[in-house]
């Protein structure tokens, strides 16, 4: 009965709201609308985060998915990837796990009837489509006498895609040969569709045996892949680090010459893959947490104005027997049913606002990130609508209380305002400006980190710029059971050619060559010694990323010499023994000495490798990372000798890059028809691509804080106009008393001043700790910044003009018709 009785009395009270918010459609209207702001950004933002948990991933159990990364202690620990031989110690010592399968990313040209293509390919071992539970649309994976290092079987599993695309969906495909790298290749299998392998980019999956040729595969030293792993079920990521790190020490003690200073971090699949993208989409989380919040303030003045115009009506209510919770029910389910109003527009908003997120966004999303508003986030989006309601219907409450009914009776009569509920109006005003402040303020310094972003120096010009890659077939076929063997026969065409035709291309000022060029993540370290110094540690001991390149390389792109010269013709060759070193290699070795003619080396001090002088000094560059260089080895560059089939052309031009790329494809082709060309890009284009994710996440910050600001101004008219309607009567009789119209203008805008004052300084000691939020996304900024303090007068500005238009109301009122109406 009792049940029966609360359900009988939410019925009642949903009718009554309803018939009372159609009486104020005005009301209704500002209120919906407001929360559904809140609501529909919370759940846009919700519907992305949701995406991209750990259950989102495709596969199995994806929670005991983790990576296994090699990494190295020098200075800072350093992620260096894995080496076969490790990789083999690590599955037979492991125990914590199902099972381990090395896999690594990389490009394949794909030769056929079409156009020779390069393909995003993995290399994996035998488990790993059985570590990730998937399974072959047709055929079958990888036998585990295929993926032997010394047999190795040159078998390729596709994709969906490429099968569709480049074999026409044949569904004899099974058994069917096809050419990768120069190399015959059997198709074993075709994968599912949306299948794109951890990477989220493979087309096709290699036998992990034919990642390198056999005595490379034996180097313990050569670290470059990730190893996936599988934990048992009821294994912590805890355990699984404990008993990884104690394998490290083990073979660190076992192989002290490769293994020094060399550990294992474990780390959740889910965290590798979105991580990033999770950090700084909690950070629009809270940013539109604020904006709701100031929603919520804002409905509550509003109920807390309207509550004041129907005091007589819940005073009477109160003095025929309604009790404090009766009271407290009716005023909830009110404002519960405005929030489930707006939750409801919420939602249509949220469904717009995903789809231009993702549209809008310049961050590429992985494929299996496919937000939907499904029964979760339709759960979340209630959840949070009903908390709303329920914070919003306080407010009105805690305003009513009855304390002194005989009191509240006379001052409805008289039509005045309590002490007490000005009070909660103001705190209620106060922590929307608080809020307001910190999203403001926090939206204007990530504006000017990406400034900063934006200005720093790459160490070449990036503008007027094209670079591509190509992968040029050589002039045999590569040994059996190997991606080239030891000595792979030559190129068909030569850099140097390919180099010459570009040059030749109308609009072209010059053009270098190189096995890499800036930001295409194909550099490859290694480390050396300088002659005149002694031993190291492994972890000071001089490392650095080297590139072979052309003579023009430096004038293609710009790079300053700081001493020497590049490199001349006749020292483009397999036995040149001259370097050029970056500013670091210098200045650690040779501090304030002239650095030409002297000597490095690769390797260890007594090695065979020859020694190399040094005939030039450039300035450093930041090769991999423009907004966040990940290592601080320098770079060294020795001579491009022309047997790399992969080659990276840096072209600076006279006109847009794009107008030459056509012509620049042209005349490759007309080398070699065979040529697969891959990464045409404009340098300016991927710089300010590094910055991406930053600008992404400040233009919508900057968004939510626009609309923090028009809710936080709402909000003080609001509060501004309803005083100055209240003190009708108290300003009637001062103008008619002789008081100036500045006078009561100074009255009512110093009122709403103060209110402004204490939230900015509350807000501006919380932005201090969004300082350290938003410092860990992109590039630190001082919150002494001009433009924190735009940003303060600014909303200043607004806060002090949403104050002046009641005011200016209030100094035209006429007295008579003032105390007339009071």
């Amino acid at each position: 009965m009792r049940m029966r009785a609360l359900f009988d009395n939410i019925q009642t009270d949903v009718r009554h709201a309803v018939r009372s918010l159609r009486r104020s459609p005005g009301f209704a209207a500002v209120a919906v609308l407001a929360l559904a702001v809140g609501i529909g950004g919370n759940t846009a933002i919700f519907t992305v985060i949701d995406a991209t948990r750990a259950q989102a991933l495709p596969y199995p159990e994806p929670h005991q998915l983790v990576y296994l990364i090699g990494n190295v202690r020098r200075g800072v620990v350093e992620r260096r990837g894995a080496s076969y031989p490790d990789f083999l110690d690590w599955r037979a010592q492991a125990t914590r796990f199902e099972d381990l399968a090395a896999f690594d990313p990389q490009r394949m040209t794909l030769a056929g009837l079409e156009e020779a293509e390069r393909i995003d390919t993995e290399f994996v071992s035998a488990s790993y489509f059985s570590l990730l539970g998937v399974r072959p649309a047709l055929g079958r994976t990888f036998r585990a006498d295929e993926d032997d290092v010394a047999r190795p079987t040159a078998v390729v599993v596709l994709s969906d895609a490429v099968w569709k695309r480049r074999f026409g969906s044949d569904s004899n495909i099974v058994g069917r040969p096809t050419t990768l790298n120069g190399q015959p290749f059997t198709v074993i299998g075709v994968m599912a569709p949306r299948f794109a392998g951890v990477s989220d980019e493979a087309q096709m999956w290699i036998p992990f045996a034919m990642y390198a040729p056999q005595a490379r595969m034996a180097n313990r030293g050569g670290r470059s892949f990730t190893v996936l792993g599988r934990l048992k079920p009821g294994v912590t990521m805890t355990e699984a680090q404990t008993e990884m790190t104690t394998i490290a020490s083990r073979l660190e003690r076992t192989y002290p010459t490769s293994n020094e200073a060399r550990g294992i971090e474990v780390s959740p699949l889910v965290t590798e893959l979105f991580g990033p993208l999770r950090l700084a989409l909690q950070l629009l989380m809270a940013a539109v947490g604020f904006v709701l919040v100031i929603a919520c303030a804002n409905v509550a003045n509003l109920l807390i104005a309207r509550s004041e115009v129907r005091r007589q009506e819940i005073s009477i209510r109160v003095a025929i027997g309604a009790g404090r919770g009766r009271l407290l029910q009716q005023l909830v389910t009110e404002s519960c049913v405005l929030s489930l109003l707006g939750a409801t527009a919420g939602l249509l908003l949220a469904e717009a606002t995903v789809g231009l997120l993702m549209t809008m966004s310049p961050v590429t999303f992985p494929r299996m990130v496919t937000p939907a508003l499904d029964m979760r986030v339709a759960t979340f989006t209630i959840a949070v609508s009903l908390l709303c309601g329920i914070g919003v219907g306080l407010a009105p409450w805690w305003q009513t209380r009855v304390d002194d009914l005989s009191r509240r009776l006379s001052e409805s009569a008289r039509g005045s305002d309590g002490p007490r509920s000005q009070r909660l109006r103001d705190t209620l005003v106060v922590a929307e400006v608080a809020l307001a402040i910190v999203l403001l303020v926090g939206a204007s310094l990530m504006i000017q980190s990406v400034r900063k972003l934006a200005a720093i120096d790459p160490g070449f010009d990036a503008s007027s710029l094209l670079t591509l890659h190509v992968s040029v077939p050589r002039v045999t076929s590569a040994p059996t059971g190997t991606l080239g063997g030891q000595t792979p026969p030559p190129p068909a065409v030569k850099g140097a050619e390919l180099l010459e035709r570009i040059r030749a291309v109308p609009g072209v000022i010059t053009a270098g060559l190189g096995n890499d060029v800036p930001l295409d993540g194909n550099a490859g370290a290694g480390f050396y010694v300088a002659e005149g110094h002694g031993t190291f540690t492994a972890e000071n001991r001089p490392r650095a990323w080297v590139h072979s390149v052309s003579a023009d390389f430096f004038a293609a792109l710009r790079i300053p010499f700081a001493a020497g010269r590049t490199f001349r013709d006749n020292e483009l060759n397999p036995d040149s023994r001259v370097v050029i070193v970056s500013d670091r290699v210098a200045s650690r070795f040779w501090p304030g000495q002239d650095p030409i003619g002297k000597r490095l080396k690769f390797g260890a001090i007594d090695s065979d490798v020859p020694w190399l002088s040094i005939v030039g000094v450039v300035r450093e560059v930041r090769y991999r990372n423009v907004t966040a260089d990940l290592s601080s080895d320098p770079d060294i560059y020795i001579p491009f000798a022309d047997r790399n089939s992969q080659i990276a052309f840096a072209i600076r031009t006279s006109v847009p890059p794009a107008s030459v790329v056509t012509a620049v494809r042209a005349a490759i082709r007309a080398a070699d028809p065979s040529i697969a060309i891959y990464g045409v890009a404009a340098m300016g284009e991927q710089v300010r691509a590094q910055s991406s994710q930053a600008r992404f996440t400040t233009w919508v910050m900057g968004v939510f804080a626009a609309i923090a600001l028009w809710l936080c101004a709402l909000g003080i008219y609001g509060v501004t106009s309803y005083a100055v309607t209240q003190r009708r009567r108290e300003i009637g009789i001062r103008l008619a008393l002789g008081a100036q119209p500045r006078d009561v203008l100074h009255t009512i805008v110093g009122s709403g001043a103060r209110l402004i004052v204490l939230g900015v300084l509350i807000g501006t000691v919380a932005s201090f700790a969004l300082r350290r939020v938003v410092s860990a996304q992109i590039v630190a900024v001082p919150l002494t910044d001009p433009a924190a303090a735009v940003a303060l007068v600014v909303f200043a500005v607004v806060g002090l003009a949403a104050c002046l238009v009641p005011g200016v109301r209030a100094t035209r009122l006429d007295p008579v018709r003032a105390l007339h109406q009071a």
